[in-house]
């Protein structure tokens, strides 16, 4: 994905990233079902992050439930990401080629930043959701 640009707030840094490519509602729910295992949820202390389709919380009790949400105008989720040590909260837009990305002003990475610092930092997380776009998740076994 690219950065297309980020605005600076009170606790929270507001980004745009473009996907390479346009894609389904189903490629969609693909790449939130491939970041949601490395998502918590930070409100409630636990383990899952939340799913919100337009805008409406939906209970979720397991992974693979996302695959089959039936097509909407967005779906949202939005948790703690340990990997950028950070809460985050992505919200995936369908018929249109582009995610809306806020991250926590939490740690010096994130609170004197830059489009060069913030590409770097978080532009292999959305890099990595963009391919799990495209993979098949696995089946339990």
């Amino acid at each position: 994905m690219l950065l297309i640009g980020f605005t600076e707030e009170p606790g929270w840094i507001r980004s745009t990233f473009n996907l390479t490519y346009r894609v389904s509602w189903e490629t969609l729910l693909k790449g939130v079902r491939g970041v949601y295992p490395y998502m918590r949820d930070v409100s409630q202390n636990a383990d899952n992050p939340e799913i919100l389709v337009d805008d409406e919380i939906i209970q979720i009790s397991s992974p693979d439930e996302i695959l089959a949400i039936p097509e909407a105008g967005s779906i949202t989720i939005r948790g703690f990401v340990p990997v950028i040590k950070t809460a985050a909260m992505l919200v995936f837009h369908n018929q249109v080629s582009f995610v809306n990305v806020a991250v926590g002003r939490v740690g010096e990475e994130y609170q004197n930043t830059d489009y060069e610092k913030f590409n770097k930092s978080l532009g292999q997380f959305m890099d990595s959701i963009e391919i799990m776009m495209h993979l098949t998740p696995k089946e339990d076994s």
